[in-house]
């Protein structure tokens, strides 16, 4: 079952410049490593509530290997928000749920990141294959969970955020893109919210069509397709990061 958001993949140039840049914002920035696959590396931005923005950057650009994930075509794109990640603790069962409500699904597969200090971390994962980003990718840990995402101090952010409230998610039409998110959930309605929102264990997600803005959402679903659109990360006030800042990810903080 899923349990929730997992992490939020935001897609850099240069990882040791990016994660600069998020200290400089008020975040602090976790070294994260380098993927088993040997084609990505990452940092993290762990919160309280067990979820974390993962900065992603190509160890080689130009690799042709990135055939599972399609990321590289979003660098030359200017990167940022890219891709989200929902946590399962029975991948296998999800996967061949997914399978029965006839999506084509990679995986489940392994996969893994060695730490700074040596240790191996690894994990399964399966994602739906689709256009765009509507669907998360999927993961389950076979290591502990503690190995992948940091807690205690590194979660501790100067400018408060807290954990992720609310994830926009940029769909041409956001019926069909509920029913098929609803296939990973209850399909549960937060109360007070209109029925383009749904819930991730604690998280919300909400869908955006052209309709609903000035424009964002069309220039996503322009360049990058359907996918993750913005962030809005639970914090002690309110703040509005400039995409330009964050890596062209839109990052809003928001009181609870």
């Amino acid at each position: 079952m899923i349990s929730g958001i997992d992490h939020l993949v935001i897609l850099v140039e240069a990882l040791e410049a990016a994660a600069a840049g998020y200290e400089e914002l008020g975040f602090r920035v976790t070294p994260g490593g380098e993927h088993a696959d040997g084609l990505t590396r990452n940092a993290l931005v762990p919160f309280a509530d067990g979820t974390y923005l993962e900065l992603v950057s190509f160890v080689d650009p130009v690799d042709t290997r990135d055939n599972v994930w399609g990321w590289q075509p979003f660098l030359e794109k200017g990167g940022g928000l890219v891709d989200y990640c929902a946590a399962s603790d029975g991948l296998a069962a999800d996967a061949r749920g997914l399978v029965a409500a006839r999506f084509e699904v990679s995986g489940p597969d392994e996969g893994g990141r060695r730490l700074p200090d040596g240790t191996e971390i690894r994990w399964r994962i399966a994602r739906v294959r689709q256009k765009g980003r509507v669907m998360p990718f999927l993961i389950e840990d076979l290591t502990p969970r503690s190995l992948r995402v940091p807690g205690g101090k590194a979660t501790e952010h100067p400018n408060g955020a807290r954990g992720i409230a609310r994830l926009l998610v940029a769909v041409h039409e956001a019926a069909n893109a509920r029913a098929s998110l609803a296939t990973l959930t209850a399909g549960e309605k937060p109360e007070g919210e209109p029925a383009d929102a749904l819930r991730f264990g604690p998280h919300e997600l909400k869908l955006v069509t052209p309709a609903d803005d000035t424009g964002d959402t069309r220039q996503r679903l322009g360049t990058l397709g359907p996918g993750p659109l913005a962030i809005e990360l639970g914090a002690a006030s309110d703040r509005q990061i400039p995409p330009d800042l964050a890596q062209g990810a839109r990052i809003n903080l928001r009181r609870v």
